[in-house]
């Protein structure tokens, strides 16, 4: 598994530093026109997404036809793409908690409730987006996963918009969407290691 982390990380390594420095800039800029716990969400969701592009990558430079032919399992490498985005997500997050907070504190206006509230959107949207995109990158071909990849964000968006409409507490609608959310990944990542694995995935 950890050979396997590595391969991606090695993938993605010059593409993971170009979208650092894209979201320091634009984060930054956007946190000071907007509230600045929005660096949560664009940093959760961007690097969420790079790790569901692996997928692709395997697939159009022959690993996953090479893999078959190594002591590696199927099971293993559905469940490094599962890790991966939980990983990137959670860096994702993490960085833009970091930086919302020195935002805030350069603005003056430190709000922990809208800190709370965001920290939820963004590991509900990053939850409920890999819930979809990794099982669906894997079945379906690159133009349609890609397609799958900008559909999911925005569906993901409206879950939670519905949520905060049906229920006045915002924070209980974001924690009762993250609890879905949660539901939603570990249910995604049972039926994939059951079906996909099954299927051929060359």
């Amino acid at each position: 598994m950890k050979g396997l982390l590595l391969k991606d990380y090695y993938l993605i390594k010059s593409v993971l530093y170009i979208i650092l420095v894209v979201f320091a800039v634009v984060g930054i800029g956007m946190s000071f026109l907007t509230s600045t716990w929005v660096l949560t969400v664009i940093a959760t969701v961007m690097l969420g997404m790079i790790s569901v592009t692996t997928i692709n990558m395997d697939r159009n430079s022959g690993w996953k036809k090479v893999s078959l032919v190594l002591p590696v399992s199927r099971t293993a490498v559905l469940d490094c793409k599962y890790i991966l985005y939980l990983l990137l997500s959670g860096i994702g997050l993490l960085l833009g908690v970091i930086l919302g907070v020195v935002a805030s504190i350069i603005k003056g206006q430190i709000d922990y409730q809208s800190m709370m509230l965001f920290v939820g959107i963004s590991i509900a949207m990053a939850l409920f987006s890999g819930s979809m995109t990794i099982p669906l990158t894997f079945l379906l071909s690159e133009e349609k996963s890609m397609l799958a990849l900008i559909i999911a964000y925005p569906l993901s968006a409206f879950v939670f918009v519905g949520a905060a409409l049906l229920i006045d507490n915002k924070l209980l609608a974001c924690g009762l969407v993250t609890i879905v959310g949660v539901l939603l990944y570990s249910i995604s990542w049972l039926i994939s290691r059951k079906q996909i694995i099954n299927k051929d995935m060359t």
